[in-house]
């Protein structure tokens, strides 16, 4: 009777799992094997089986493409962090049709195209841009600033375009506070200052680490952000497997640099999983 009764409560989910192997799983392992083969002089992939990809991969020079990229990310991660927190929760905080109200101000850029919004930017920070135009105009500057192309643009580009995931991670983590532990340091006489650092932030520890989690993993593969906004002055892990996918005609090796990505998000989820795992241990001793 009880191996029936899970079978019933399991058979839901077995479609669902069935479904993620095929897109998830299936593409995986596709890309996983097209790794380890070669291809000839014309581009074509070839049933032949080698380590020459993975020897490229951690090349000292392509070694250089991973730090720039984690660092991206990394960098990405905090300053959506140190901007987006405020921003949730004092939406968290707010009356109930303000904060409908601000939630979809927060979400709205994503009715836009993320390539629309790129470009946006350029005509911001160009040297015949909006910013430029107005600072000849009132005489601050004597030739335009070049705000573009730069690590740091790349870094605006990709801190934009990603900052509503941190900004929901953590708006969802401050709405699910028990309002009763905050009224509880507030009567044993504790500051807002305290409270925040004791018990609002240690709490949302989770909602922090998923922002940075969700925010982290697409930096490392918008390849668009730093073609635009970066001019190719820097390259980053979505770039070179675009051009080695298409330009250069080496899917091989692209697929290594692919499961390099994939070794990179995995720690980071791994590291997400083990925050989480020793949250929620906090929470029962």
């Amino acid at each position: 009777m009880l191996k029936t009764k899970k079978i019933k409560q399991n058979a839901p989910v077995v479609p669902v799992l069935i479904w993620i192997g095929f897109l998830v799983g299936v593409p995986l392992i596709y890309v996983l094997a097209l790794s380890f083969l070669s291809r000839d002089h014309l581009g074509n992939v070839v049933l032949e089986f080698t380590l020459d990809n993975y020897k490229r991969v951690v090349d000292p020079v392509y070694l250089k493409v991973f730090y720039s990229s984690f660092l991206l990310a990394a960098l990405t991660g905090l300053i959506t962090l140190l901007i987006g927190y405020p921003v949730a929760y004092f939406t968290a905080n707010l009356e109930s049709k303000k904060r409908s109200l601000a939630i979809i101000l927060i979400i709205l850029p994503f009715w836009i195209s993320s390539l629309l919004r790129t470009y946006g930017w350029i005509i911001l920070l160009g040297n015949t841009g909006l910013i430029n135009n107005m600072l000849l105009k009132l005489n601050i500057i004597q030739q335009p600033l070049n705000m573009m192309y730069h690590f740091g643009t790349v870094l605006v580009g990709t801190t934009y375009m990603l900052i509503p995931f941190m900004i929901i991670a953590v708006f969802n983590s401050v709405g699910k506070l028990d309002r009763s532990l905050l009224e509880a340091s507030y009567d044993l006489g504790a500051s807002k200052w305290k409270t925040f650092f004791n018990i609002t932030l240690p709490l949302t520890v989770p909602g922090i680490a998923g922002g940075f989690t969700l925010v982290f993993i697409p930096s490392l593969g918008m390849y668009f952000i730093s073609d635009l906004l970066g001019g190719g002055m820097t390259i980053f892990l979505g770039n070179v497997i675009n051009t080695q996918a298409t330009r250069g005609r080496n899917k091989p090796l692209a697929a290594a640099f692919s499961v390099g990505m994939i070794v990179l998000v995995l720690i980071v989820l791994f590291i997400y999983s083990r925050v989480i795992r020793d949250k929620k241990e906090g929470l029962f001793l």
